[in-house]
């Protein structure tokens, strides 16, 4: 799947998941796209098996859309996560490079990833007596 179908996913998948209805719209406006650009997307999600959407209706994840878009997702927050709290990487440069590398990364290196960060205890800051 190319990286835009994964970002549209992953879109319809933040929607739903924070209560709101997934629309063309909505979806457009958060990616900063055209309509028919996300209507194209849709056509292909669709035949893809990943979501069911009917013309001017709402977007439905089918059960293989939810694991995929989770999967997607779940690269997204804990590359981000990664560059946060381990690099102290700011949070919108965080945000952007995790949507760049959630696409690019490896299992194996996710489960690395996924592995250190339960792993793992940030360092205590030193008490200052003032």
């Amino acid at each position: 799947m190319t990286e835009s179908l994964e970002d549209y996913l992953e879109e319809i998948y933040l929607q739903v998941t924070h209560g709101q209805v997934a629309r063309v719209t909505t979806i457009a406006d958060k990616l900063g796209v055209s309509k028919p650009s996300v209507n194209n997307a849709l056509k292909e999600l669709e035949k893809r098996g990943l979501i069911v959407h009917q013309k001017y209706g709402y977007i439905q994840l089918t059960d293989e859309g939810k694991r995929v878009s989770e999967s997607v997702s779940q690269k997204h927050v804990l590359i981000k996560k990664l560059l946060v709290t381990v690099f102290g990487v700011s949070e919108p440069t965080a945000e952007a490079d995790a949507c760049r590398i959630e696409h690019d990364v490896s299992e194996e290196t996710f489960s690395h990833i996924t592995d250190f960060l339960a792993a793992y205890k940030p360092p205590r800051k030193p008490k200052t007596n003032a």
